[in-house]
């Protein structure tokens, strides 16, 4: 997930079914063969020994959805087939429906759950974002059993209002205010004609220690699994639409009503799995080599679906050159009406950005009246700044197809892993670009200021490399993971040279294609060479310790605003606005504001200048 800070400083009740009588499990299984149609050519062939196992023993969701014509509610039929290699004999399983983790209120609930083959199970959710299966045998190691769910959902609804750049900024300036962290980013949402459906299918639980994991000690980050599964997609909409998706929509039929819509989806060897749907969608497409790259926006977000097309492309293009082969038949990246500080949101296969940064006139209403007033930047500074964004974002989610989509890694233990990575590698696309001088400079609006924003919020630094819970809050989290570490990979590459850096780092995605990495692969890779005692002392400084105002300069508001706007716009900036960003920064840090609102501030800092 790609973060925007810098930009903003600025039920209950367990369902209970099924049977008891006991009987061999597993009598149905699935074919991957049809599963594997998304997957390109050449990795099909190596997927196998790459898993480690045969394609047939991981996890299958077979999901069928009806969604109305309102976008409002949903159906939800689930079939999962899971064979046990989790090294011990259960007694259950245990799904989360990680949506309902971060909801106000639980969006997909559970109605009715079975086991085939007349296995005796009983289903329940006693949490809403746990449903737990009890067997009424214990399943041994490569047992296997498929279990049906019938559950219902619902879309929660974002006003327009709400997706504007400001309408934004507004809301992360309270959320840094409250010391809120995670939430509610509009994955299983309906806005501006668009339905968005992430993580609202339940998905077998992460699983240590012998135990499956019920709950989470921060919901800051990405929820998720990551375990590599097969997910199979039956999809009518009750009305004309156009869907993106993850996976390759492989067959079209007739649909119960005149005008709607049927579709077959299948994703093979996928992380996670996302769709999109929206009677308003247009879409643009390029090819790199046998790759379809599509853009799926509104019409009237043209220049900024056509820009991300061209950035998504790109992108792909320089990651599989300096990276390696990307492992499926076609990537969409889909405009959003993402909220809550998200810039971006990856899955298998399917990347979205947030509508926010495809309409980049910041300078028009309430906004470009005050920093007109207040002696700020102009339409052209912000448009600017707003079409940079767009392109770095979309960079970084394409990164993550690589990091931890075709290479995995522990997101809530150790999160940086796949952020900074991804973070570093969107400079890496500009640098190969457009140069050295381009990635640099966006280096500092994109990445360091992160950091910056954090300290002159008042959070001092921390390591890098620890669970997301650990870092307590939001700015902690973006201005370390996304604003420090991703400097780390920086310091790193010029230590050993571009050959052992860049030869590491593809013998780091060959040996670990379509399974799990440990957490300093990278660096283990590294430190075999002559550098082994520098590589490993660079390692400490950066991902333990806490040298980040050394390494990354003190903060200064100047020339963070500076960084964003240009130096020019920031000198001729007026006293007024620097002293508003200061009452920003303070409410947003929590300060005594003696519970002023932010009308209140504003109208301070205005009345001030005059």
């Amino acid at each position: 997930m790609s973060r925007l800070w810098v930009l903003f400083l600025c039920l209950s009740c367990a369902t209970l079914v099924g049977c008891r009588r006991a009987s061999p499990p597993a009598k149905t299984w699935y074919d991957v063969a049809p599963l594997l149609q998304s997957v390109r050519a050449a990795e099909v062939a190596g997927a196998k020994q790459r898993v480690g196992r045969a394609l047939d023993t991981l996890p299958h969701y077979a999901l069928t959805v009806r969604l109305g014509e309102s976008f409002e509610s949903f159906d939800l039929a689930q079939r999962v087939y899971f064979e046990n290699q989790l090294g011990r004999a259960l007694d259950e399983l245990v799904l989360r429906v990680y949506v309902n983790a971060t909801a106000d209120k639980p969006l997909v609930t559970l109605r009715t759950g079975s086991c085939a083959d007349d296995v005796a199970c009983t289903v329940t959710q006693p949490e809403p974002s746990v449903i737990v299966v009890a067997l009424g045998q214990p399943l041994p190691v490569g047992g296997r059993v498929v279990v049906d769910l019938a559950l219902d959902g619902r879309l929660s609804q974002i006003a327009k209002s709400r997706t504007s750049m400001l309408a934004q900024g507004l809301e992360s300036l309270d959320r840094l205010k409250s010391g809120q962290g995670g939430g509610d980013y509009g994955l299983l949402a309906h806005g501006d004609g668009i339905a968005s459906f992430a993580s609202f299918y339940p998905v077998l639980a992460r699983f240590g220690g012998g135990t499956w994991e019920r709950s989470e000690a921060s919901t800051l980050g990405d929820l998720s699994a990551e375990r590599l599964s097969h997910v199979s997609l039956e999809l009518s909409v009750a009305g004309a639409a156009s869907v993106a998706t993850s996976g390759l929509i492989v067959a079209t039929g007739s649909a119960e009503a005149p005008g709607a819509l049927r579709l077959t989806i299948q994703a093979g060897l996928v992380r996670d799995f996302s769709f999109l749907v929206s009677p308003r969608f247009e879409q643009e497409e390029r090819k790199v080599g046998d790759v379809t790259v599509r853009s799926h926006f509104l019409s009237a977000d043209r220049a900024g679906g056509e820009k991300v097309l061209d950035a998504a492309a790109s992108a792909l293009a320089v990651f599989e050159k300096r990276f390696g082969r990307y492992p499926y038949r076609d990537l969409d990246v889909v405009e959003a009406p993402l909220v809550g500080g998200a810039g971006g949101v990856e899955f298998s296969g399917l990347v979205t950005v947030a509508s926010m940064l495809y309409r980049p006139r910041l300078g028009d209403g309430v906004l470009g009246t005050l920093l007109g007033a207040l002696g700020g930047p102009a339409e052209t500074e912000l448009t600017s700044m707003t079409h940079d964004m767009l392109e770095f974002v979309t960079a970084h989610e394409v990164a993550h197809q690589w990091f931890p989509g075709l290479v995995g890694s522990d997101v809530r233990r150790h999160p940086y892993v796949d952020e900074s990575l991804a973070q570093w590698s969107a400079l890496l696309y500009l640098e190969d670009r457009y140069g050295p001088e381009r990635a640099a400079r966006e280096a500092g609006k994109q990445v360091t200021s992160n950091y910056h924003l954090m300290r002159l919020l008042g959070t001092p630094d921390g390591a890098v490399d620890r669970p997301v819970a650990e870092f307590g809050s939001e700015i902690a989290y973006a201005g370390i993971v996304y604003g420090k570490g991703p400097l780390f990979y920086r310091e790193l590459r010029a230590l050993v040279g571009d050959e052992a850096f860049f030869a590491a780092l593809r013998r780091l995605v060959d040996r670990h294609r379509f399974a799990d990495a440990p957490p300093r692969a990278l660096v283990d890779e590294l430190a075999r060479g002559q550098k082994r005692a520098e590589v490993r002392a660079l390692a400490r400084r950066w991902l333990d310790e806490s040298h980040g105002d050394a390494d990354l300069g003190t903060p200064d508001l100047r020339a963070l605003i500076g960084a964003w706007v240009g130096p020019e716009a920031a000198a001729q900036m007026g006293p007024e606005l620097e002293l508003a960003m200061k009452l920003l920064l303070r409410l947003g840090a929590g300060g005594d504001s003696g519970g002023t609102s932010l009308g209140d501030l504003l109208d301070t800092v205005l009345g001030g200048g005059r």
